[in-house]
């Protein structure tokens, strides 16, 4: 692939610009700015961190791909108290790496290409090894999320993106520190639609994405637009797609895009136009956000089904876990009642630069289930997600200090904030905010807290849900200043007029925090609906109205929500 002609025409660049340059000081990494360019910067105090790659046995390669990739001073220099952390590969790492890509030589990389090597190998601040092996997860300068695990095998090293290898840490230079690595990452350059063509086998399902439109969108990675204020909106997109090989294909007799439309033809029972029904069928392998195959299937307890919401409107597919399965290949199945199928393991959980790539067994057609609980995480959308530092969305596990981000601009709320406001300082109006251990059981280790006062109202869009009669339960955070509500000492307990699409016949009245039996901080689930039924499968707007009047006199007063949870009834 030519990695310059694919970053620009997926504005990857752009995207890594724009982290840098919020990140960082604009002449540090604007090298035709550079007033040090293609000379060798250094301090009268120690070496920073190129010199002092230079000064040290067994880096020879990667001193050479900085120079490369103009990048050495960009490393060296610290202006206004920049610093980094720099996980530098030693030669051994390099060559290995060289292998892995297919080369002989740093020269037959592309420029741009080593540029994104060195930024995915860069971390903004100095990172001291204590701190380091507690943390999770780091934010380099192309702006992705490196994971870290510490080898609890070999003392004092750590596995990243469970591809790199620490094998020392936090060597001293004069703007950073240096942690070397015994084998390197891999960039992610690539989109989704990049790993679909790179495959060779799925000829099919590029020329489908191509005739539908996603090819594009499957290809994008930011857009950046000036908002009315003149201020730089950046929107990240993630995805992840269920491909189909060409042989898989050829199993269910289609080995063109014709037959591909043939077989759809023959099952639709409603006269829906042909391109309607290819865009249905693509739309259905595609979720609007990331996955891996263990997220996808992952739901509390064992041997149950998921349901999820693809990007086909109106329909959903299944994943059933089995927790007796002892390969890989056979943990998860995907629409198990209807034409089953499984993740190849050896082509799935493929990382790319804005999502998934997972490989299926079966051709996937779409299918209505029969019920099955659906989990909804409010916190669960693209939009949200642009707006939440990358390390702090949907943590693993739950964080040592609680982290707070306002998402009211994001377009998954519809809200409008009460006219007497709130008093609450603690929360903004829409807050994502993630748990620590005394709140260790919401599901993500996050909730979304709404703050929006007295009449104030929220409305959004649920995940789809398969036609039929449910039980409906609110898991919320209870904390502390939340007593007045629980024994409604002070208004009336958090009062709410709920509804879903606005009918008369699914609105209650409820107070969810009256039903909290303890009044010690934890995660609580509350009966909103003993019974609803939903007569068509689809997405419906879930709303509420905040009709207890301390949420604007009371500064305690906030709505924490974890998730809800659909479960259905025989």
């Amino acid at each position: 692939m030519n990695y310059l002609k694919s970053f620009t025409r997926h504005a990857i660049c752009l995207a890594s610009a724009a982290v840098i340059f919020a990140a960082c000081d604009k002449d540090v990494f604007d090298i035709n700015t550079d007033p040090f360019k293609n000379e060798v910067y250094s301090t009268t105090l120690s070496s920073p961190i190129s010199t002092f790659l230079t000064e040290q046995e067994g880096f020879g390669e990667y001193v050479k791909l900085l120079r490369y990739a103009n990048m050495f001073n960009a490393l060296n220099q610290s202006s206004s108290g920049t610093s980094f952390t720099a996980f530098a590969p030693n030669d051994a790492a390099m060559r290995d790496f060289y292998h892995r890509r297919g080369v002989d030589s740093l020269e037959q990389l592309s420029r741009e290409y080593a540029r994104q090597f060195v930024l995915y190998h860069t971390v903004q601040d100095s990172i001291l090894p204590e701190a380091f092996v507690l943390k999770k997860s780091v934010q380099n300068l192309s702006g992705d999320v490196i994971n870290i695990r510490i080898d609890s095998e070999h003392a004092g090293q750590a596995i990243l993106n469970d591809e790199g290898r620490v094998v020392e840490m936090g060597l001293s230079a004069f703007n950073g520190k240096v942690y070397v690595l015994s084998a390197a990452m891999t960039p992610l350059v690539e989109t989704v639609f990049d790993r679909v063509q790179e495959t060779g086998h799925s000829t099919l399902m590029a020329e489908a994405l191509r005739v539908t439109g996603w090819a594009d969108k499957l290809s994008t990675v930011v857009d950046t637009i000036v908002n009315a204020d003149h201020k730089i909106i950046i929107t990240h997109y993630y995805y992840t797609l269920l491909n189909v090989s060409d042989a898989t294909f050829a199993k269910a007799g289609i080995s063109s895009l014709e037959q591909l439309r043939n077989q759809l033809r023959s099952a639709d029972k409603e006269g829906v136009a042909d391109d309607s029904l290819l865009r249905e069928y693509v739309g259905y392998h595609i979720l609007s956000n990331q996955y891996t195959t263990n997220e996808l299937g992952a739901m509390l307890g064992s041997d149950v089904t998921r349901i999820w919401s693809p990007s086909a409107n109106n329909q959903v597919f299944t994943v059933t876990y089995d927790s007796l399965a002892t390969e890989e290949a056979n943990r998860y199945v995907i629409n198990a009642s209807g034409v089953p199928a499984r993740f190849v393991p050896t082509s799935s959980n493929i990382l790319c630069k804005n999502g998934y790539l997972h490989e299926v067994d079966s051709w996937m057609p779409v299918w209505e289930p029969e019920q099955a609980a659906v989990l909804w995480d409010l916190a669960d959308y693209t939009e949200v997600k642009n707006l939440v530092d990358a390390e702090y969305y949907q943590p693993s596990e739950p964080t040592s200090s609680e982290q707070r981000f306002r998402i009211a601009t994001a377009t998954c709320f519809e809200y409008e904030m009460g006219e007497a406001g709130s008093k609450n300082r603690n929360y903004s109006d829409i807050d994502y905010v993630t748990c620590r251990n005394n709140l260790k059981d919401a599901h993500n280790h996050d909730r979304v807290v709404f703050n929006v006062g007295y009449m104030g109202k929220v409305s959004m869009r649920t995940p789809t849900i398969v036609r039929g009669k449910y039980k409906v339960e609110l898991t919320l955070v209870f904390m502390t200043g939340n007593n007045f509500m629980r024994q409604q000492s002070d208004g009336n307990g958090g009062m709410l007029k709920m509804t879903f699409d606005d009918n008369d016949a699914h609105t209650i009245f409820t107070a969810p925090y009256t039903k909290v039996p303890s009044a010690l901080p934890g995660v609580y689930t509350s009966t909103l609906y003993e019974e609803i039924e939903f007569p068509e499968t689809a997405s419906h707007r879930f709303s509420f109205v905040v009709l207890d009047p301390a949420a604007s006199t009371n500064s305690n007063f906030s709505l924490q929500f974890d998730c809800i949870k659909f479960t259905p009834i025989e």
